[in-house]
């Protein structure tokens, strides 16, 4: 039991990082987004959107195995067209790999003509699918342990500076993935008092608890500096905090391009 609830633990928080991950490594993806969120698991969407087309992350043939058949058990009609661009990988390879799974006894197709065919995942495919994706989701806890590890000693690093109360800038995922893990790690002494935003829409809303702000409010919050929290826009928001004469010495860049 105690074993089981360390995993739970530990899955809830690479849930939590997945957004994070979805910010450090490249966000493309050939896939219809809507569809995957609808449809698959948290783990399974960053698979996806991550694995298909990533230089960073190459498509294993243990990957296409898990995605195809998890493809087919979800949709008995999906097309071998439709799971190649899923995937990343050309249709005659998806042809290759289901006659292969076939033979293993992984799945099992009915055709009702020379152009359709449904597709059905064994009892044996369910139990080789399940396998697949814990040995996934166990190399995926070494790159989440190792992302958690980098944030861990860059939230140190700040703390070393004497920074203590400091204001985000950028209410994106970074910003709550920051606080995530600040929030995670009660003994860890920094507290976020705002987040600054330079969207209209975002602010005098809230992120976990937190307010988002403008840029001219900053001066009527104690605070000890800015944390920059977005790659995107890094260096648009460290002009404008320029612009605005604040104290270079109190700006912080979690994304420093220098």
């Amino acid at each position: 039991m105690l074993v089981f609830c360390i995993f739970l633990d530990l899955r809830k928080d690479i849930e939590i990082f997945v957004r994070f991950f979805n910010k450090m490594v490249y966000s493309s993806c050939i896939i219809n987004t809507i569809d995957v969120e609808l449809n698959h698991s948290i783990t399974e969407q960053w698979m996806v959107s991550h694995l298909s087309d990533n230089s960073f992350f190459k498509p294993t043939l243990l990957y296409k195995e898990f995605m195809i058949l998890d493809l087919i058990e979800k949709n008995a009609h999906i097309t071998q067209r439709e799971i190649a661009k899923t995937i990343g990988v050309a249709v005659s390879m998806i042809n290759s790999y289901l006659d292969a799974y076939e033979k293993k006894g992984l799945i099992k197709k009915k055709k009702h003509s020379t152009k359709t065919v449904e597709y059905f995942v064994t009892k044996k495919g369910i139990e080789r699918k399940k396998v697949l994706n814990i040995s996934y989701l166990s190399a995926s806890l070494k790159v989440y342990k190792s992302a958690k590890e980098n944030i861990a000693k860059f939230l140190d690093q700040v703390i070393d500076k004497g920074f203590k109360i400091i204001l985000l800038y950028g209410a994106g995922e970074v910003a709550e993935i920051l606080l995530q893990s600040i929030l995670l790690d009660k003994n860890m002494p920094i507290k976020i008092s705002a987040i600054i935003d330079d969207d209209q829409n975002k602010q005098n809303h809230t992120l976990i608890n937190t307010k988002i702000i403008s840029l001219k409010e900053i001066n009527a919050i104690p605070h000890d500096g800015i944390l920059i929290s977005s790659y995107t826009n890094n260096d648009i928001m460290l002009s404008k905090l320029k612009q605005a004469n604040y104290d270079n010495s109190k700006i912080l860049q979690f994304f420093d391009r220098a």
